[in-house]
């Protein structure tokens, strides 16, 4: 994320552990500490005990790994020390970072090789850095007449947060809270949101059947939603779902998750 782990590294913190610790997982030391980072800051915060099991490595181990992080100022504690998390200058650089492109070419193809056998529409839509909703990656053959339809509707929305890590989430509707008044940014934050989030199955189905979306989350972490449709918008909700069961065998181990990891969606 930071660095090639295999060339010799110039900052101080991946020279502050030792190489040979009997007692730790494989990989070095730097490998362990970007491993590290990259877990607290999408599942964060996480306590000792989580971050020891998710790494596989002593309860040693994680302690110094830990305090090695906390010695460079890039984590920092909360609750009297039980929970780890990145430090805001860090997380703020991973709110920032757009990994979408590289994550979702692997899916494009897919996408592609989908839509030819099933004559489908596949779009897939990824929030930019200000939360708004923009295209990424279709099947499609756009022209100026044939534009892409807007994913405007609330379903979009639902499904992308549905695919964010606690960490993204929080984020994002802070994000999103900043810009609007006290009143309707403590009805995006509060309970009631959140538990709407929580239960989103991780599809829906568009007005009058003519396409299913689903929530997908890229290898790197980031959220997007698939929206499959039949050509010349046409109802055809069993052709959808055979595409989608068709995407679903074909992005195993290209994304971390669809649909909540459901592998077939039923007729509406």
């Amino acid at each position: 994320m930071f660095m090639t782990v295999s060339q010799k590294s110039n900052y101080p913190i991946f020279q502050t552990l030792p190489d040979n610790d009997a007692s730790d997982a494989e990989g070095t030391p730097s490998e362990r500490i970007l491993i590290a980072v990259e877990m607290i800051s999408l599942h964060g915060p996480l306590t000792y005990k989580a971050l020891e099991t998710s790494l596989n490595l002593s309860k040693a181990a994680t302690w110094r790994l830990v305090s090695t992080l906390r010695e460079a100022n890039w984590v920092r504690f909360r609750h009297g020390g039980r929970l780890i998390e990145l430090d805001p200058r860090l997380d703020e650089l991973f709110a920032t970072a757009h990994f979408g492109e590289t994550e979702f070419i692997e899916v494009a193809e897919s996408m592609s090789s989908v839509g030819r056998k099933f004559k489908v529409h596949l779009d897939l839509f990824s929030p930019n850095r200000k939360g708004d909703m923009v295209l990424h990656e279709t099947s499609r053959r756009l022209t100026i007449t044939a534009p892409v339809p807007d994913a405007i509707d609330e379903g979009f929305t639902l499904a992308v947060q549905a695919a964010m890590s606690p960490a993204q989430l929080e984020r994002h509707l802070a994000s999103i809270a900043a810009n609007l008044d006290i009143d309707n940014a403590r009805h995006l934050r509060g309970a009631e949101a959140r538990r709407r989030i929580q239960e989103f199955q991780g599809y829906f189905w568009g007005p009058s059947k003519r396409y299913v979306a689903a929530s997908v989350s890229g290898k790197m972490g980031s959220p997007a939603v698939i929206r499959i449709a039949a050509k010349a918008n046409a109802i055809k909700p069993e052709l959808l779902v055979k595409a989608f069961e068709a995407l679903s065998v074909m992005l195993q181990g290209k994304v971390q998750m669809l649909a909540r990891g459901q592998n077939t969606i039923p007729l509406p």
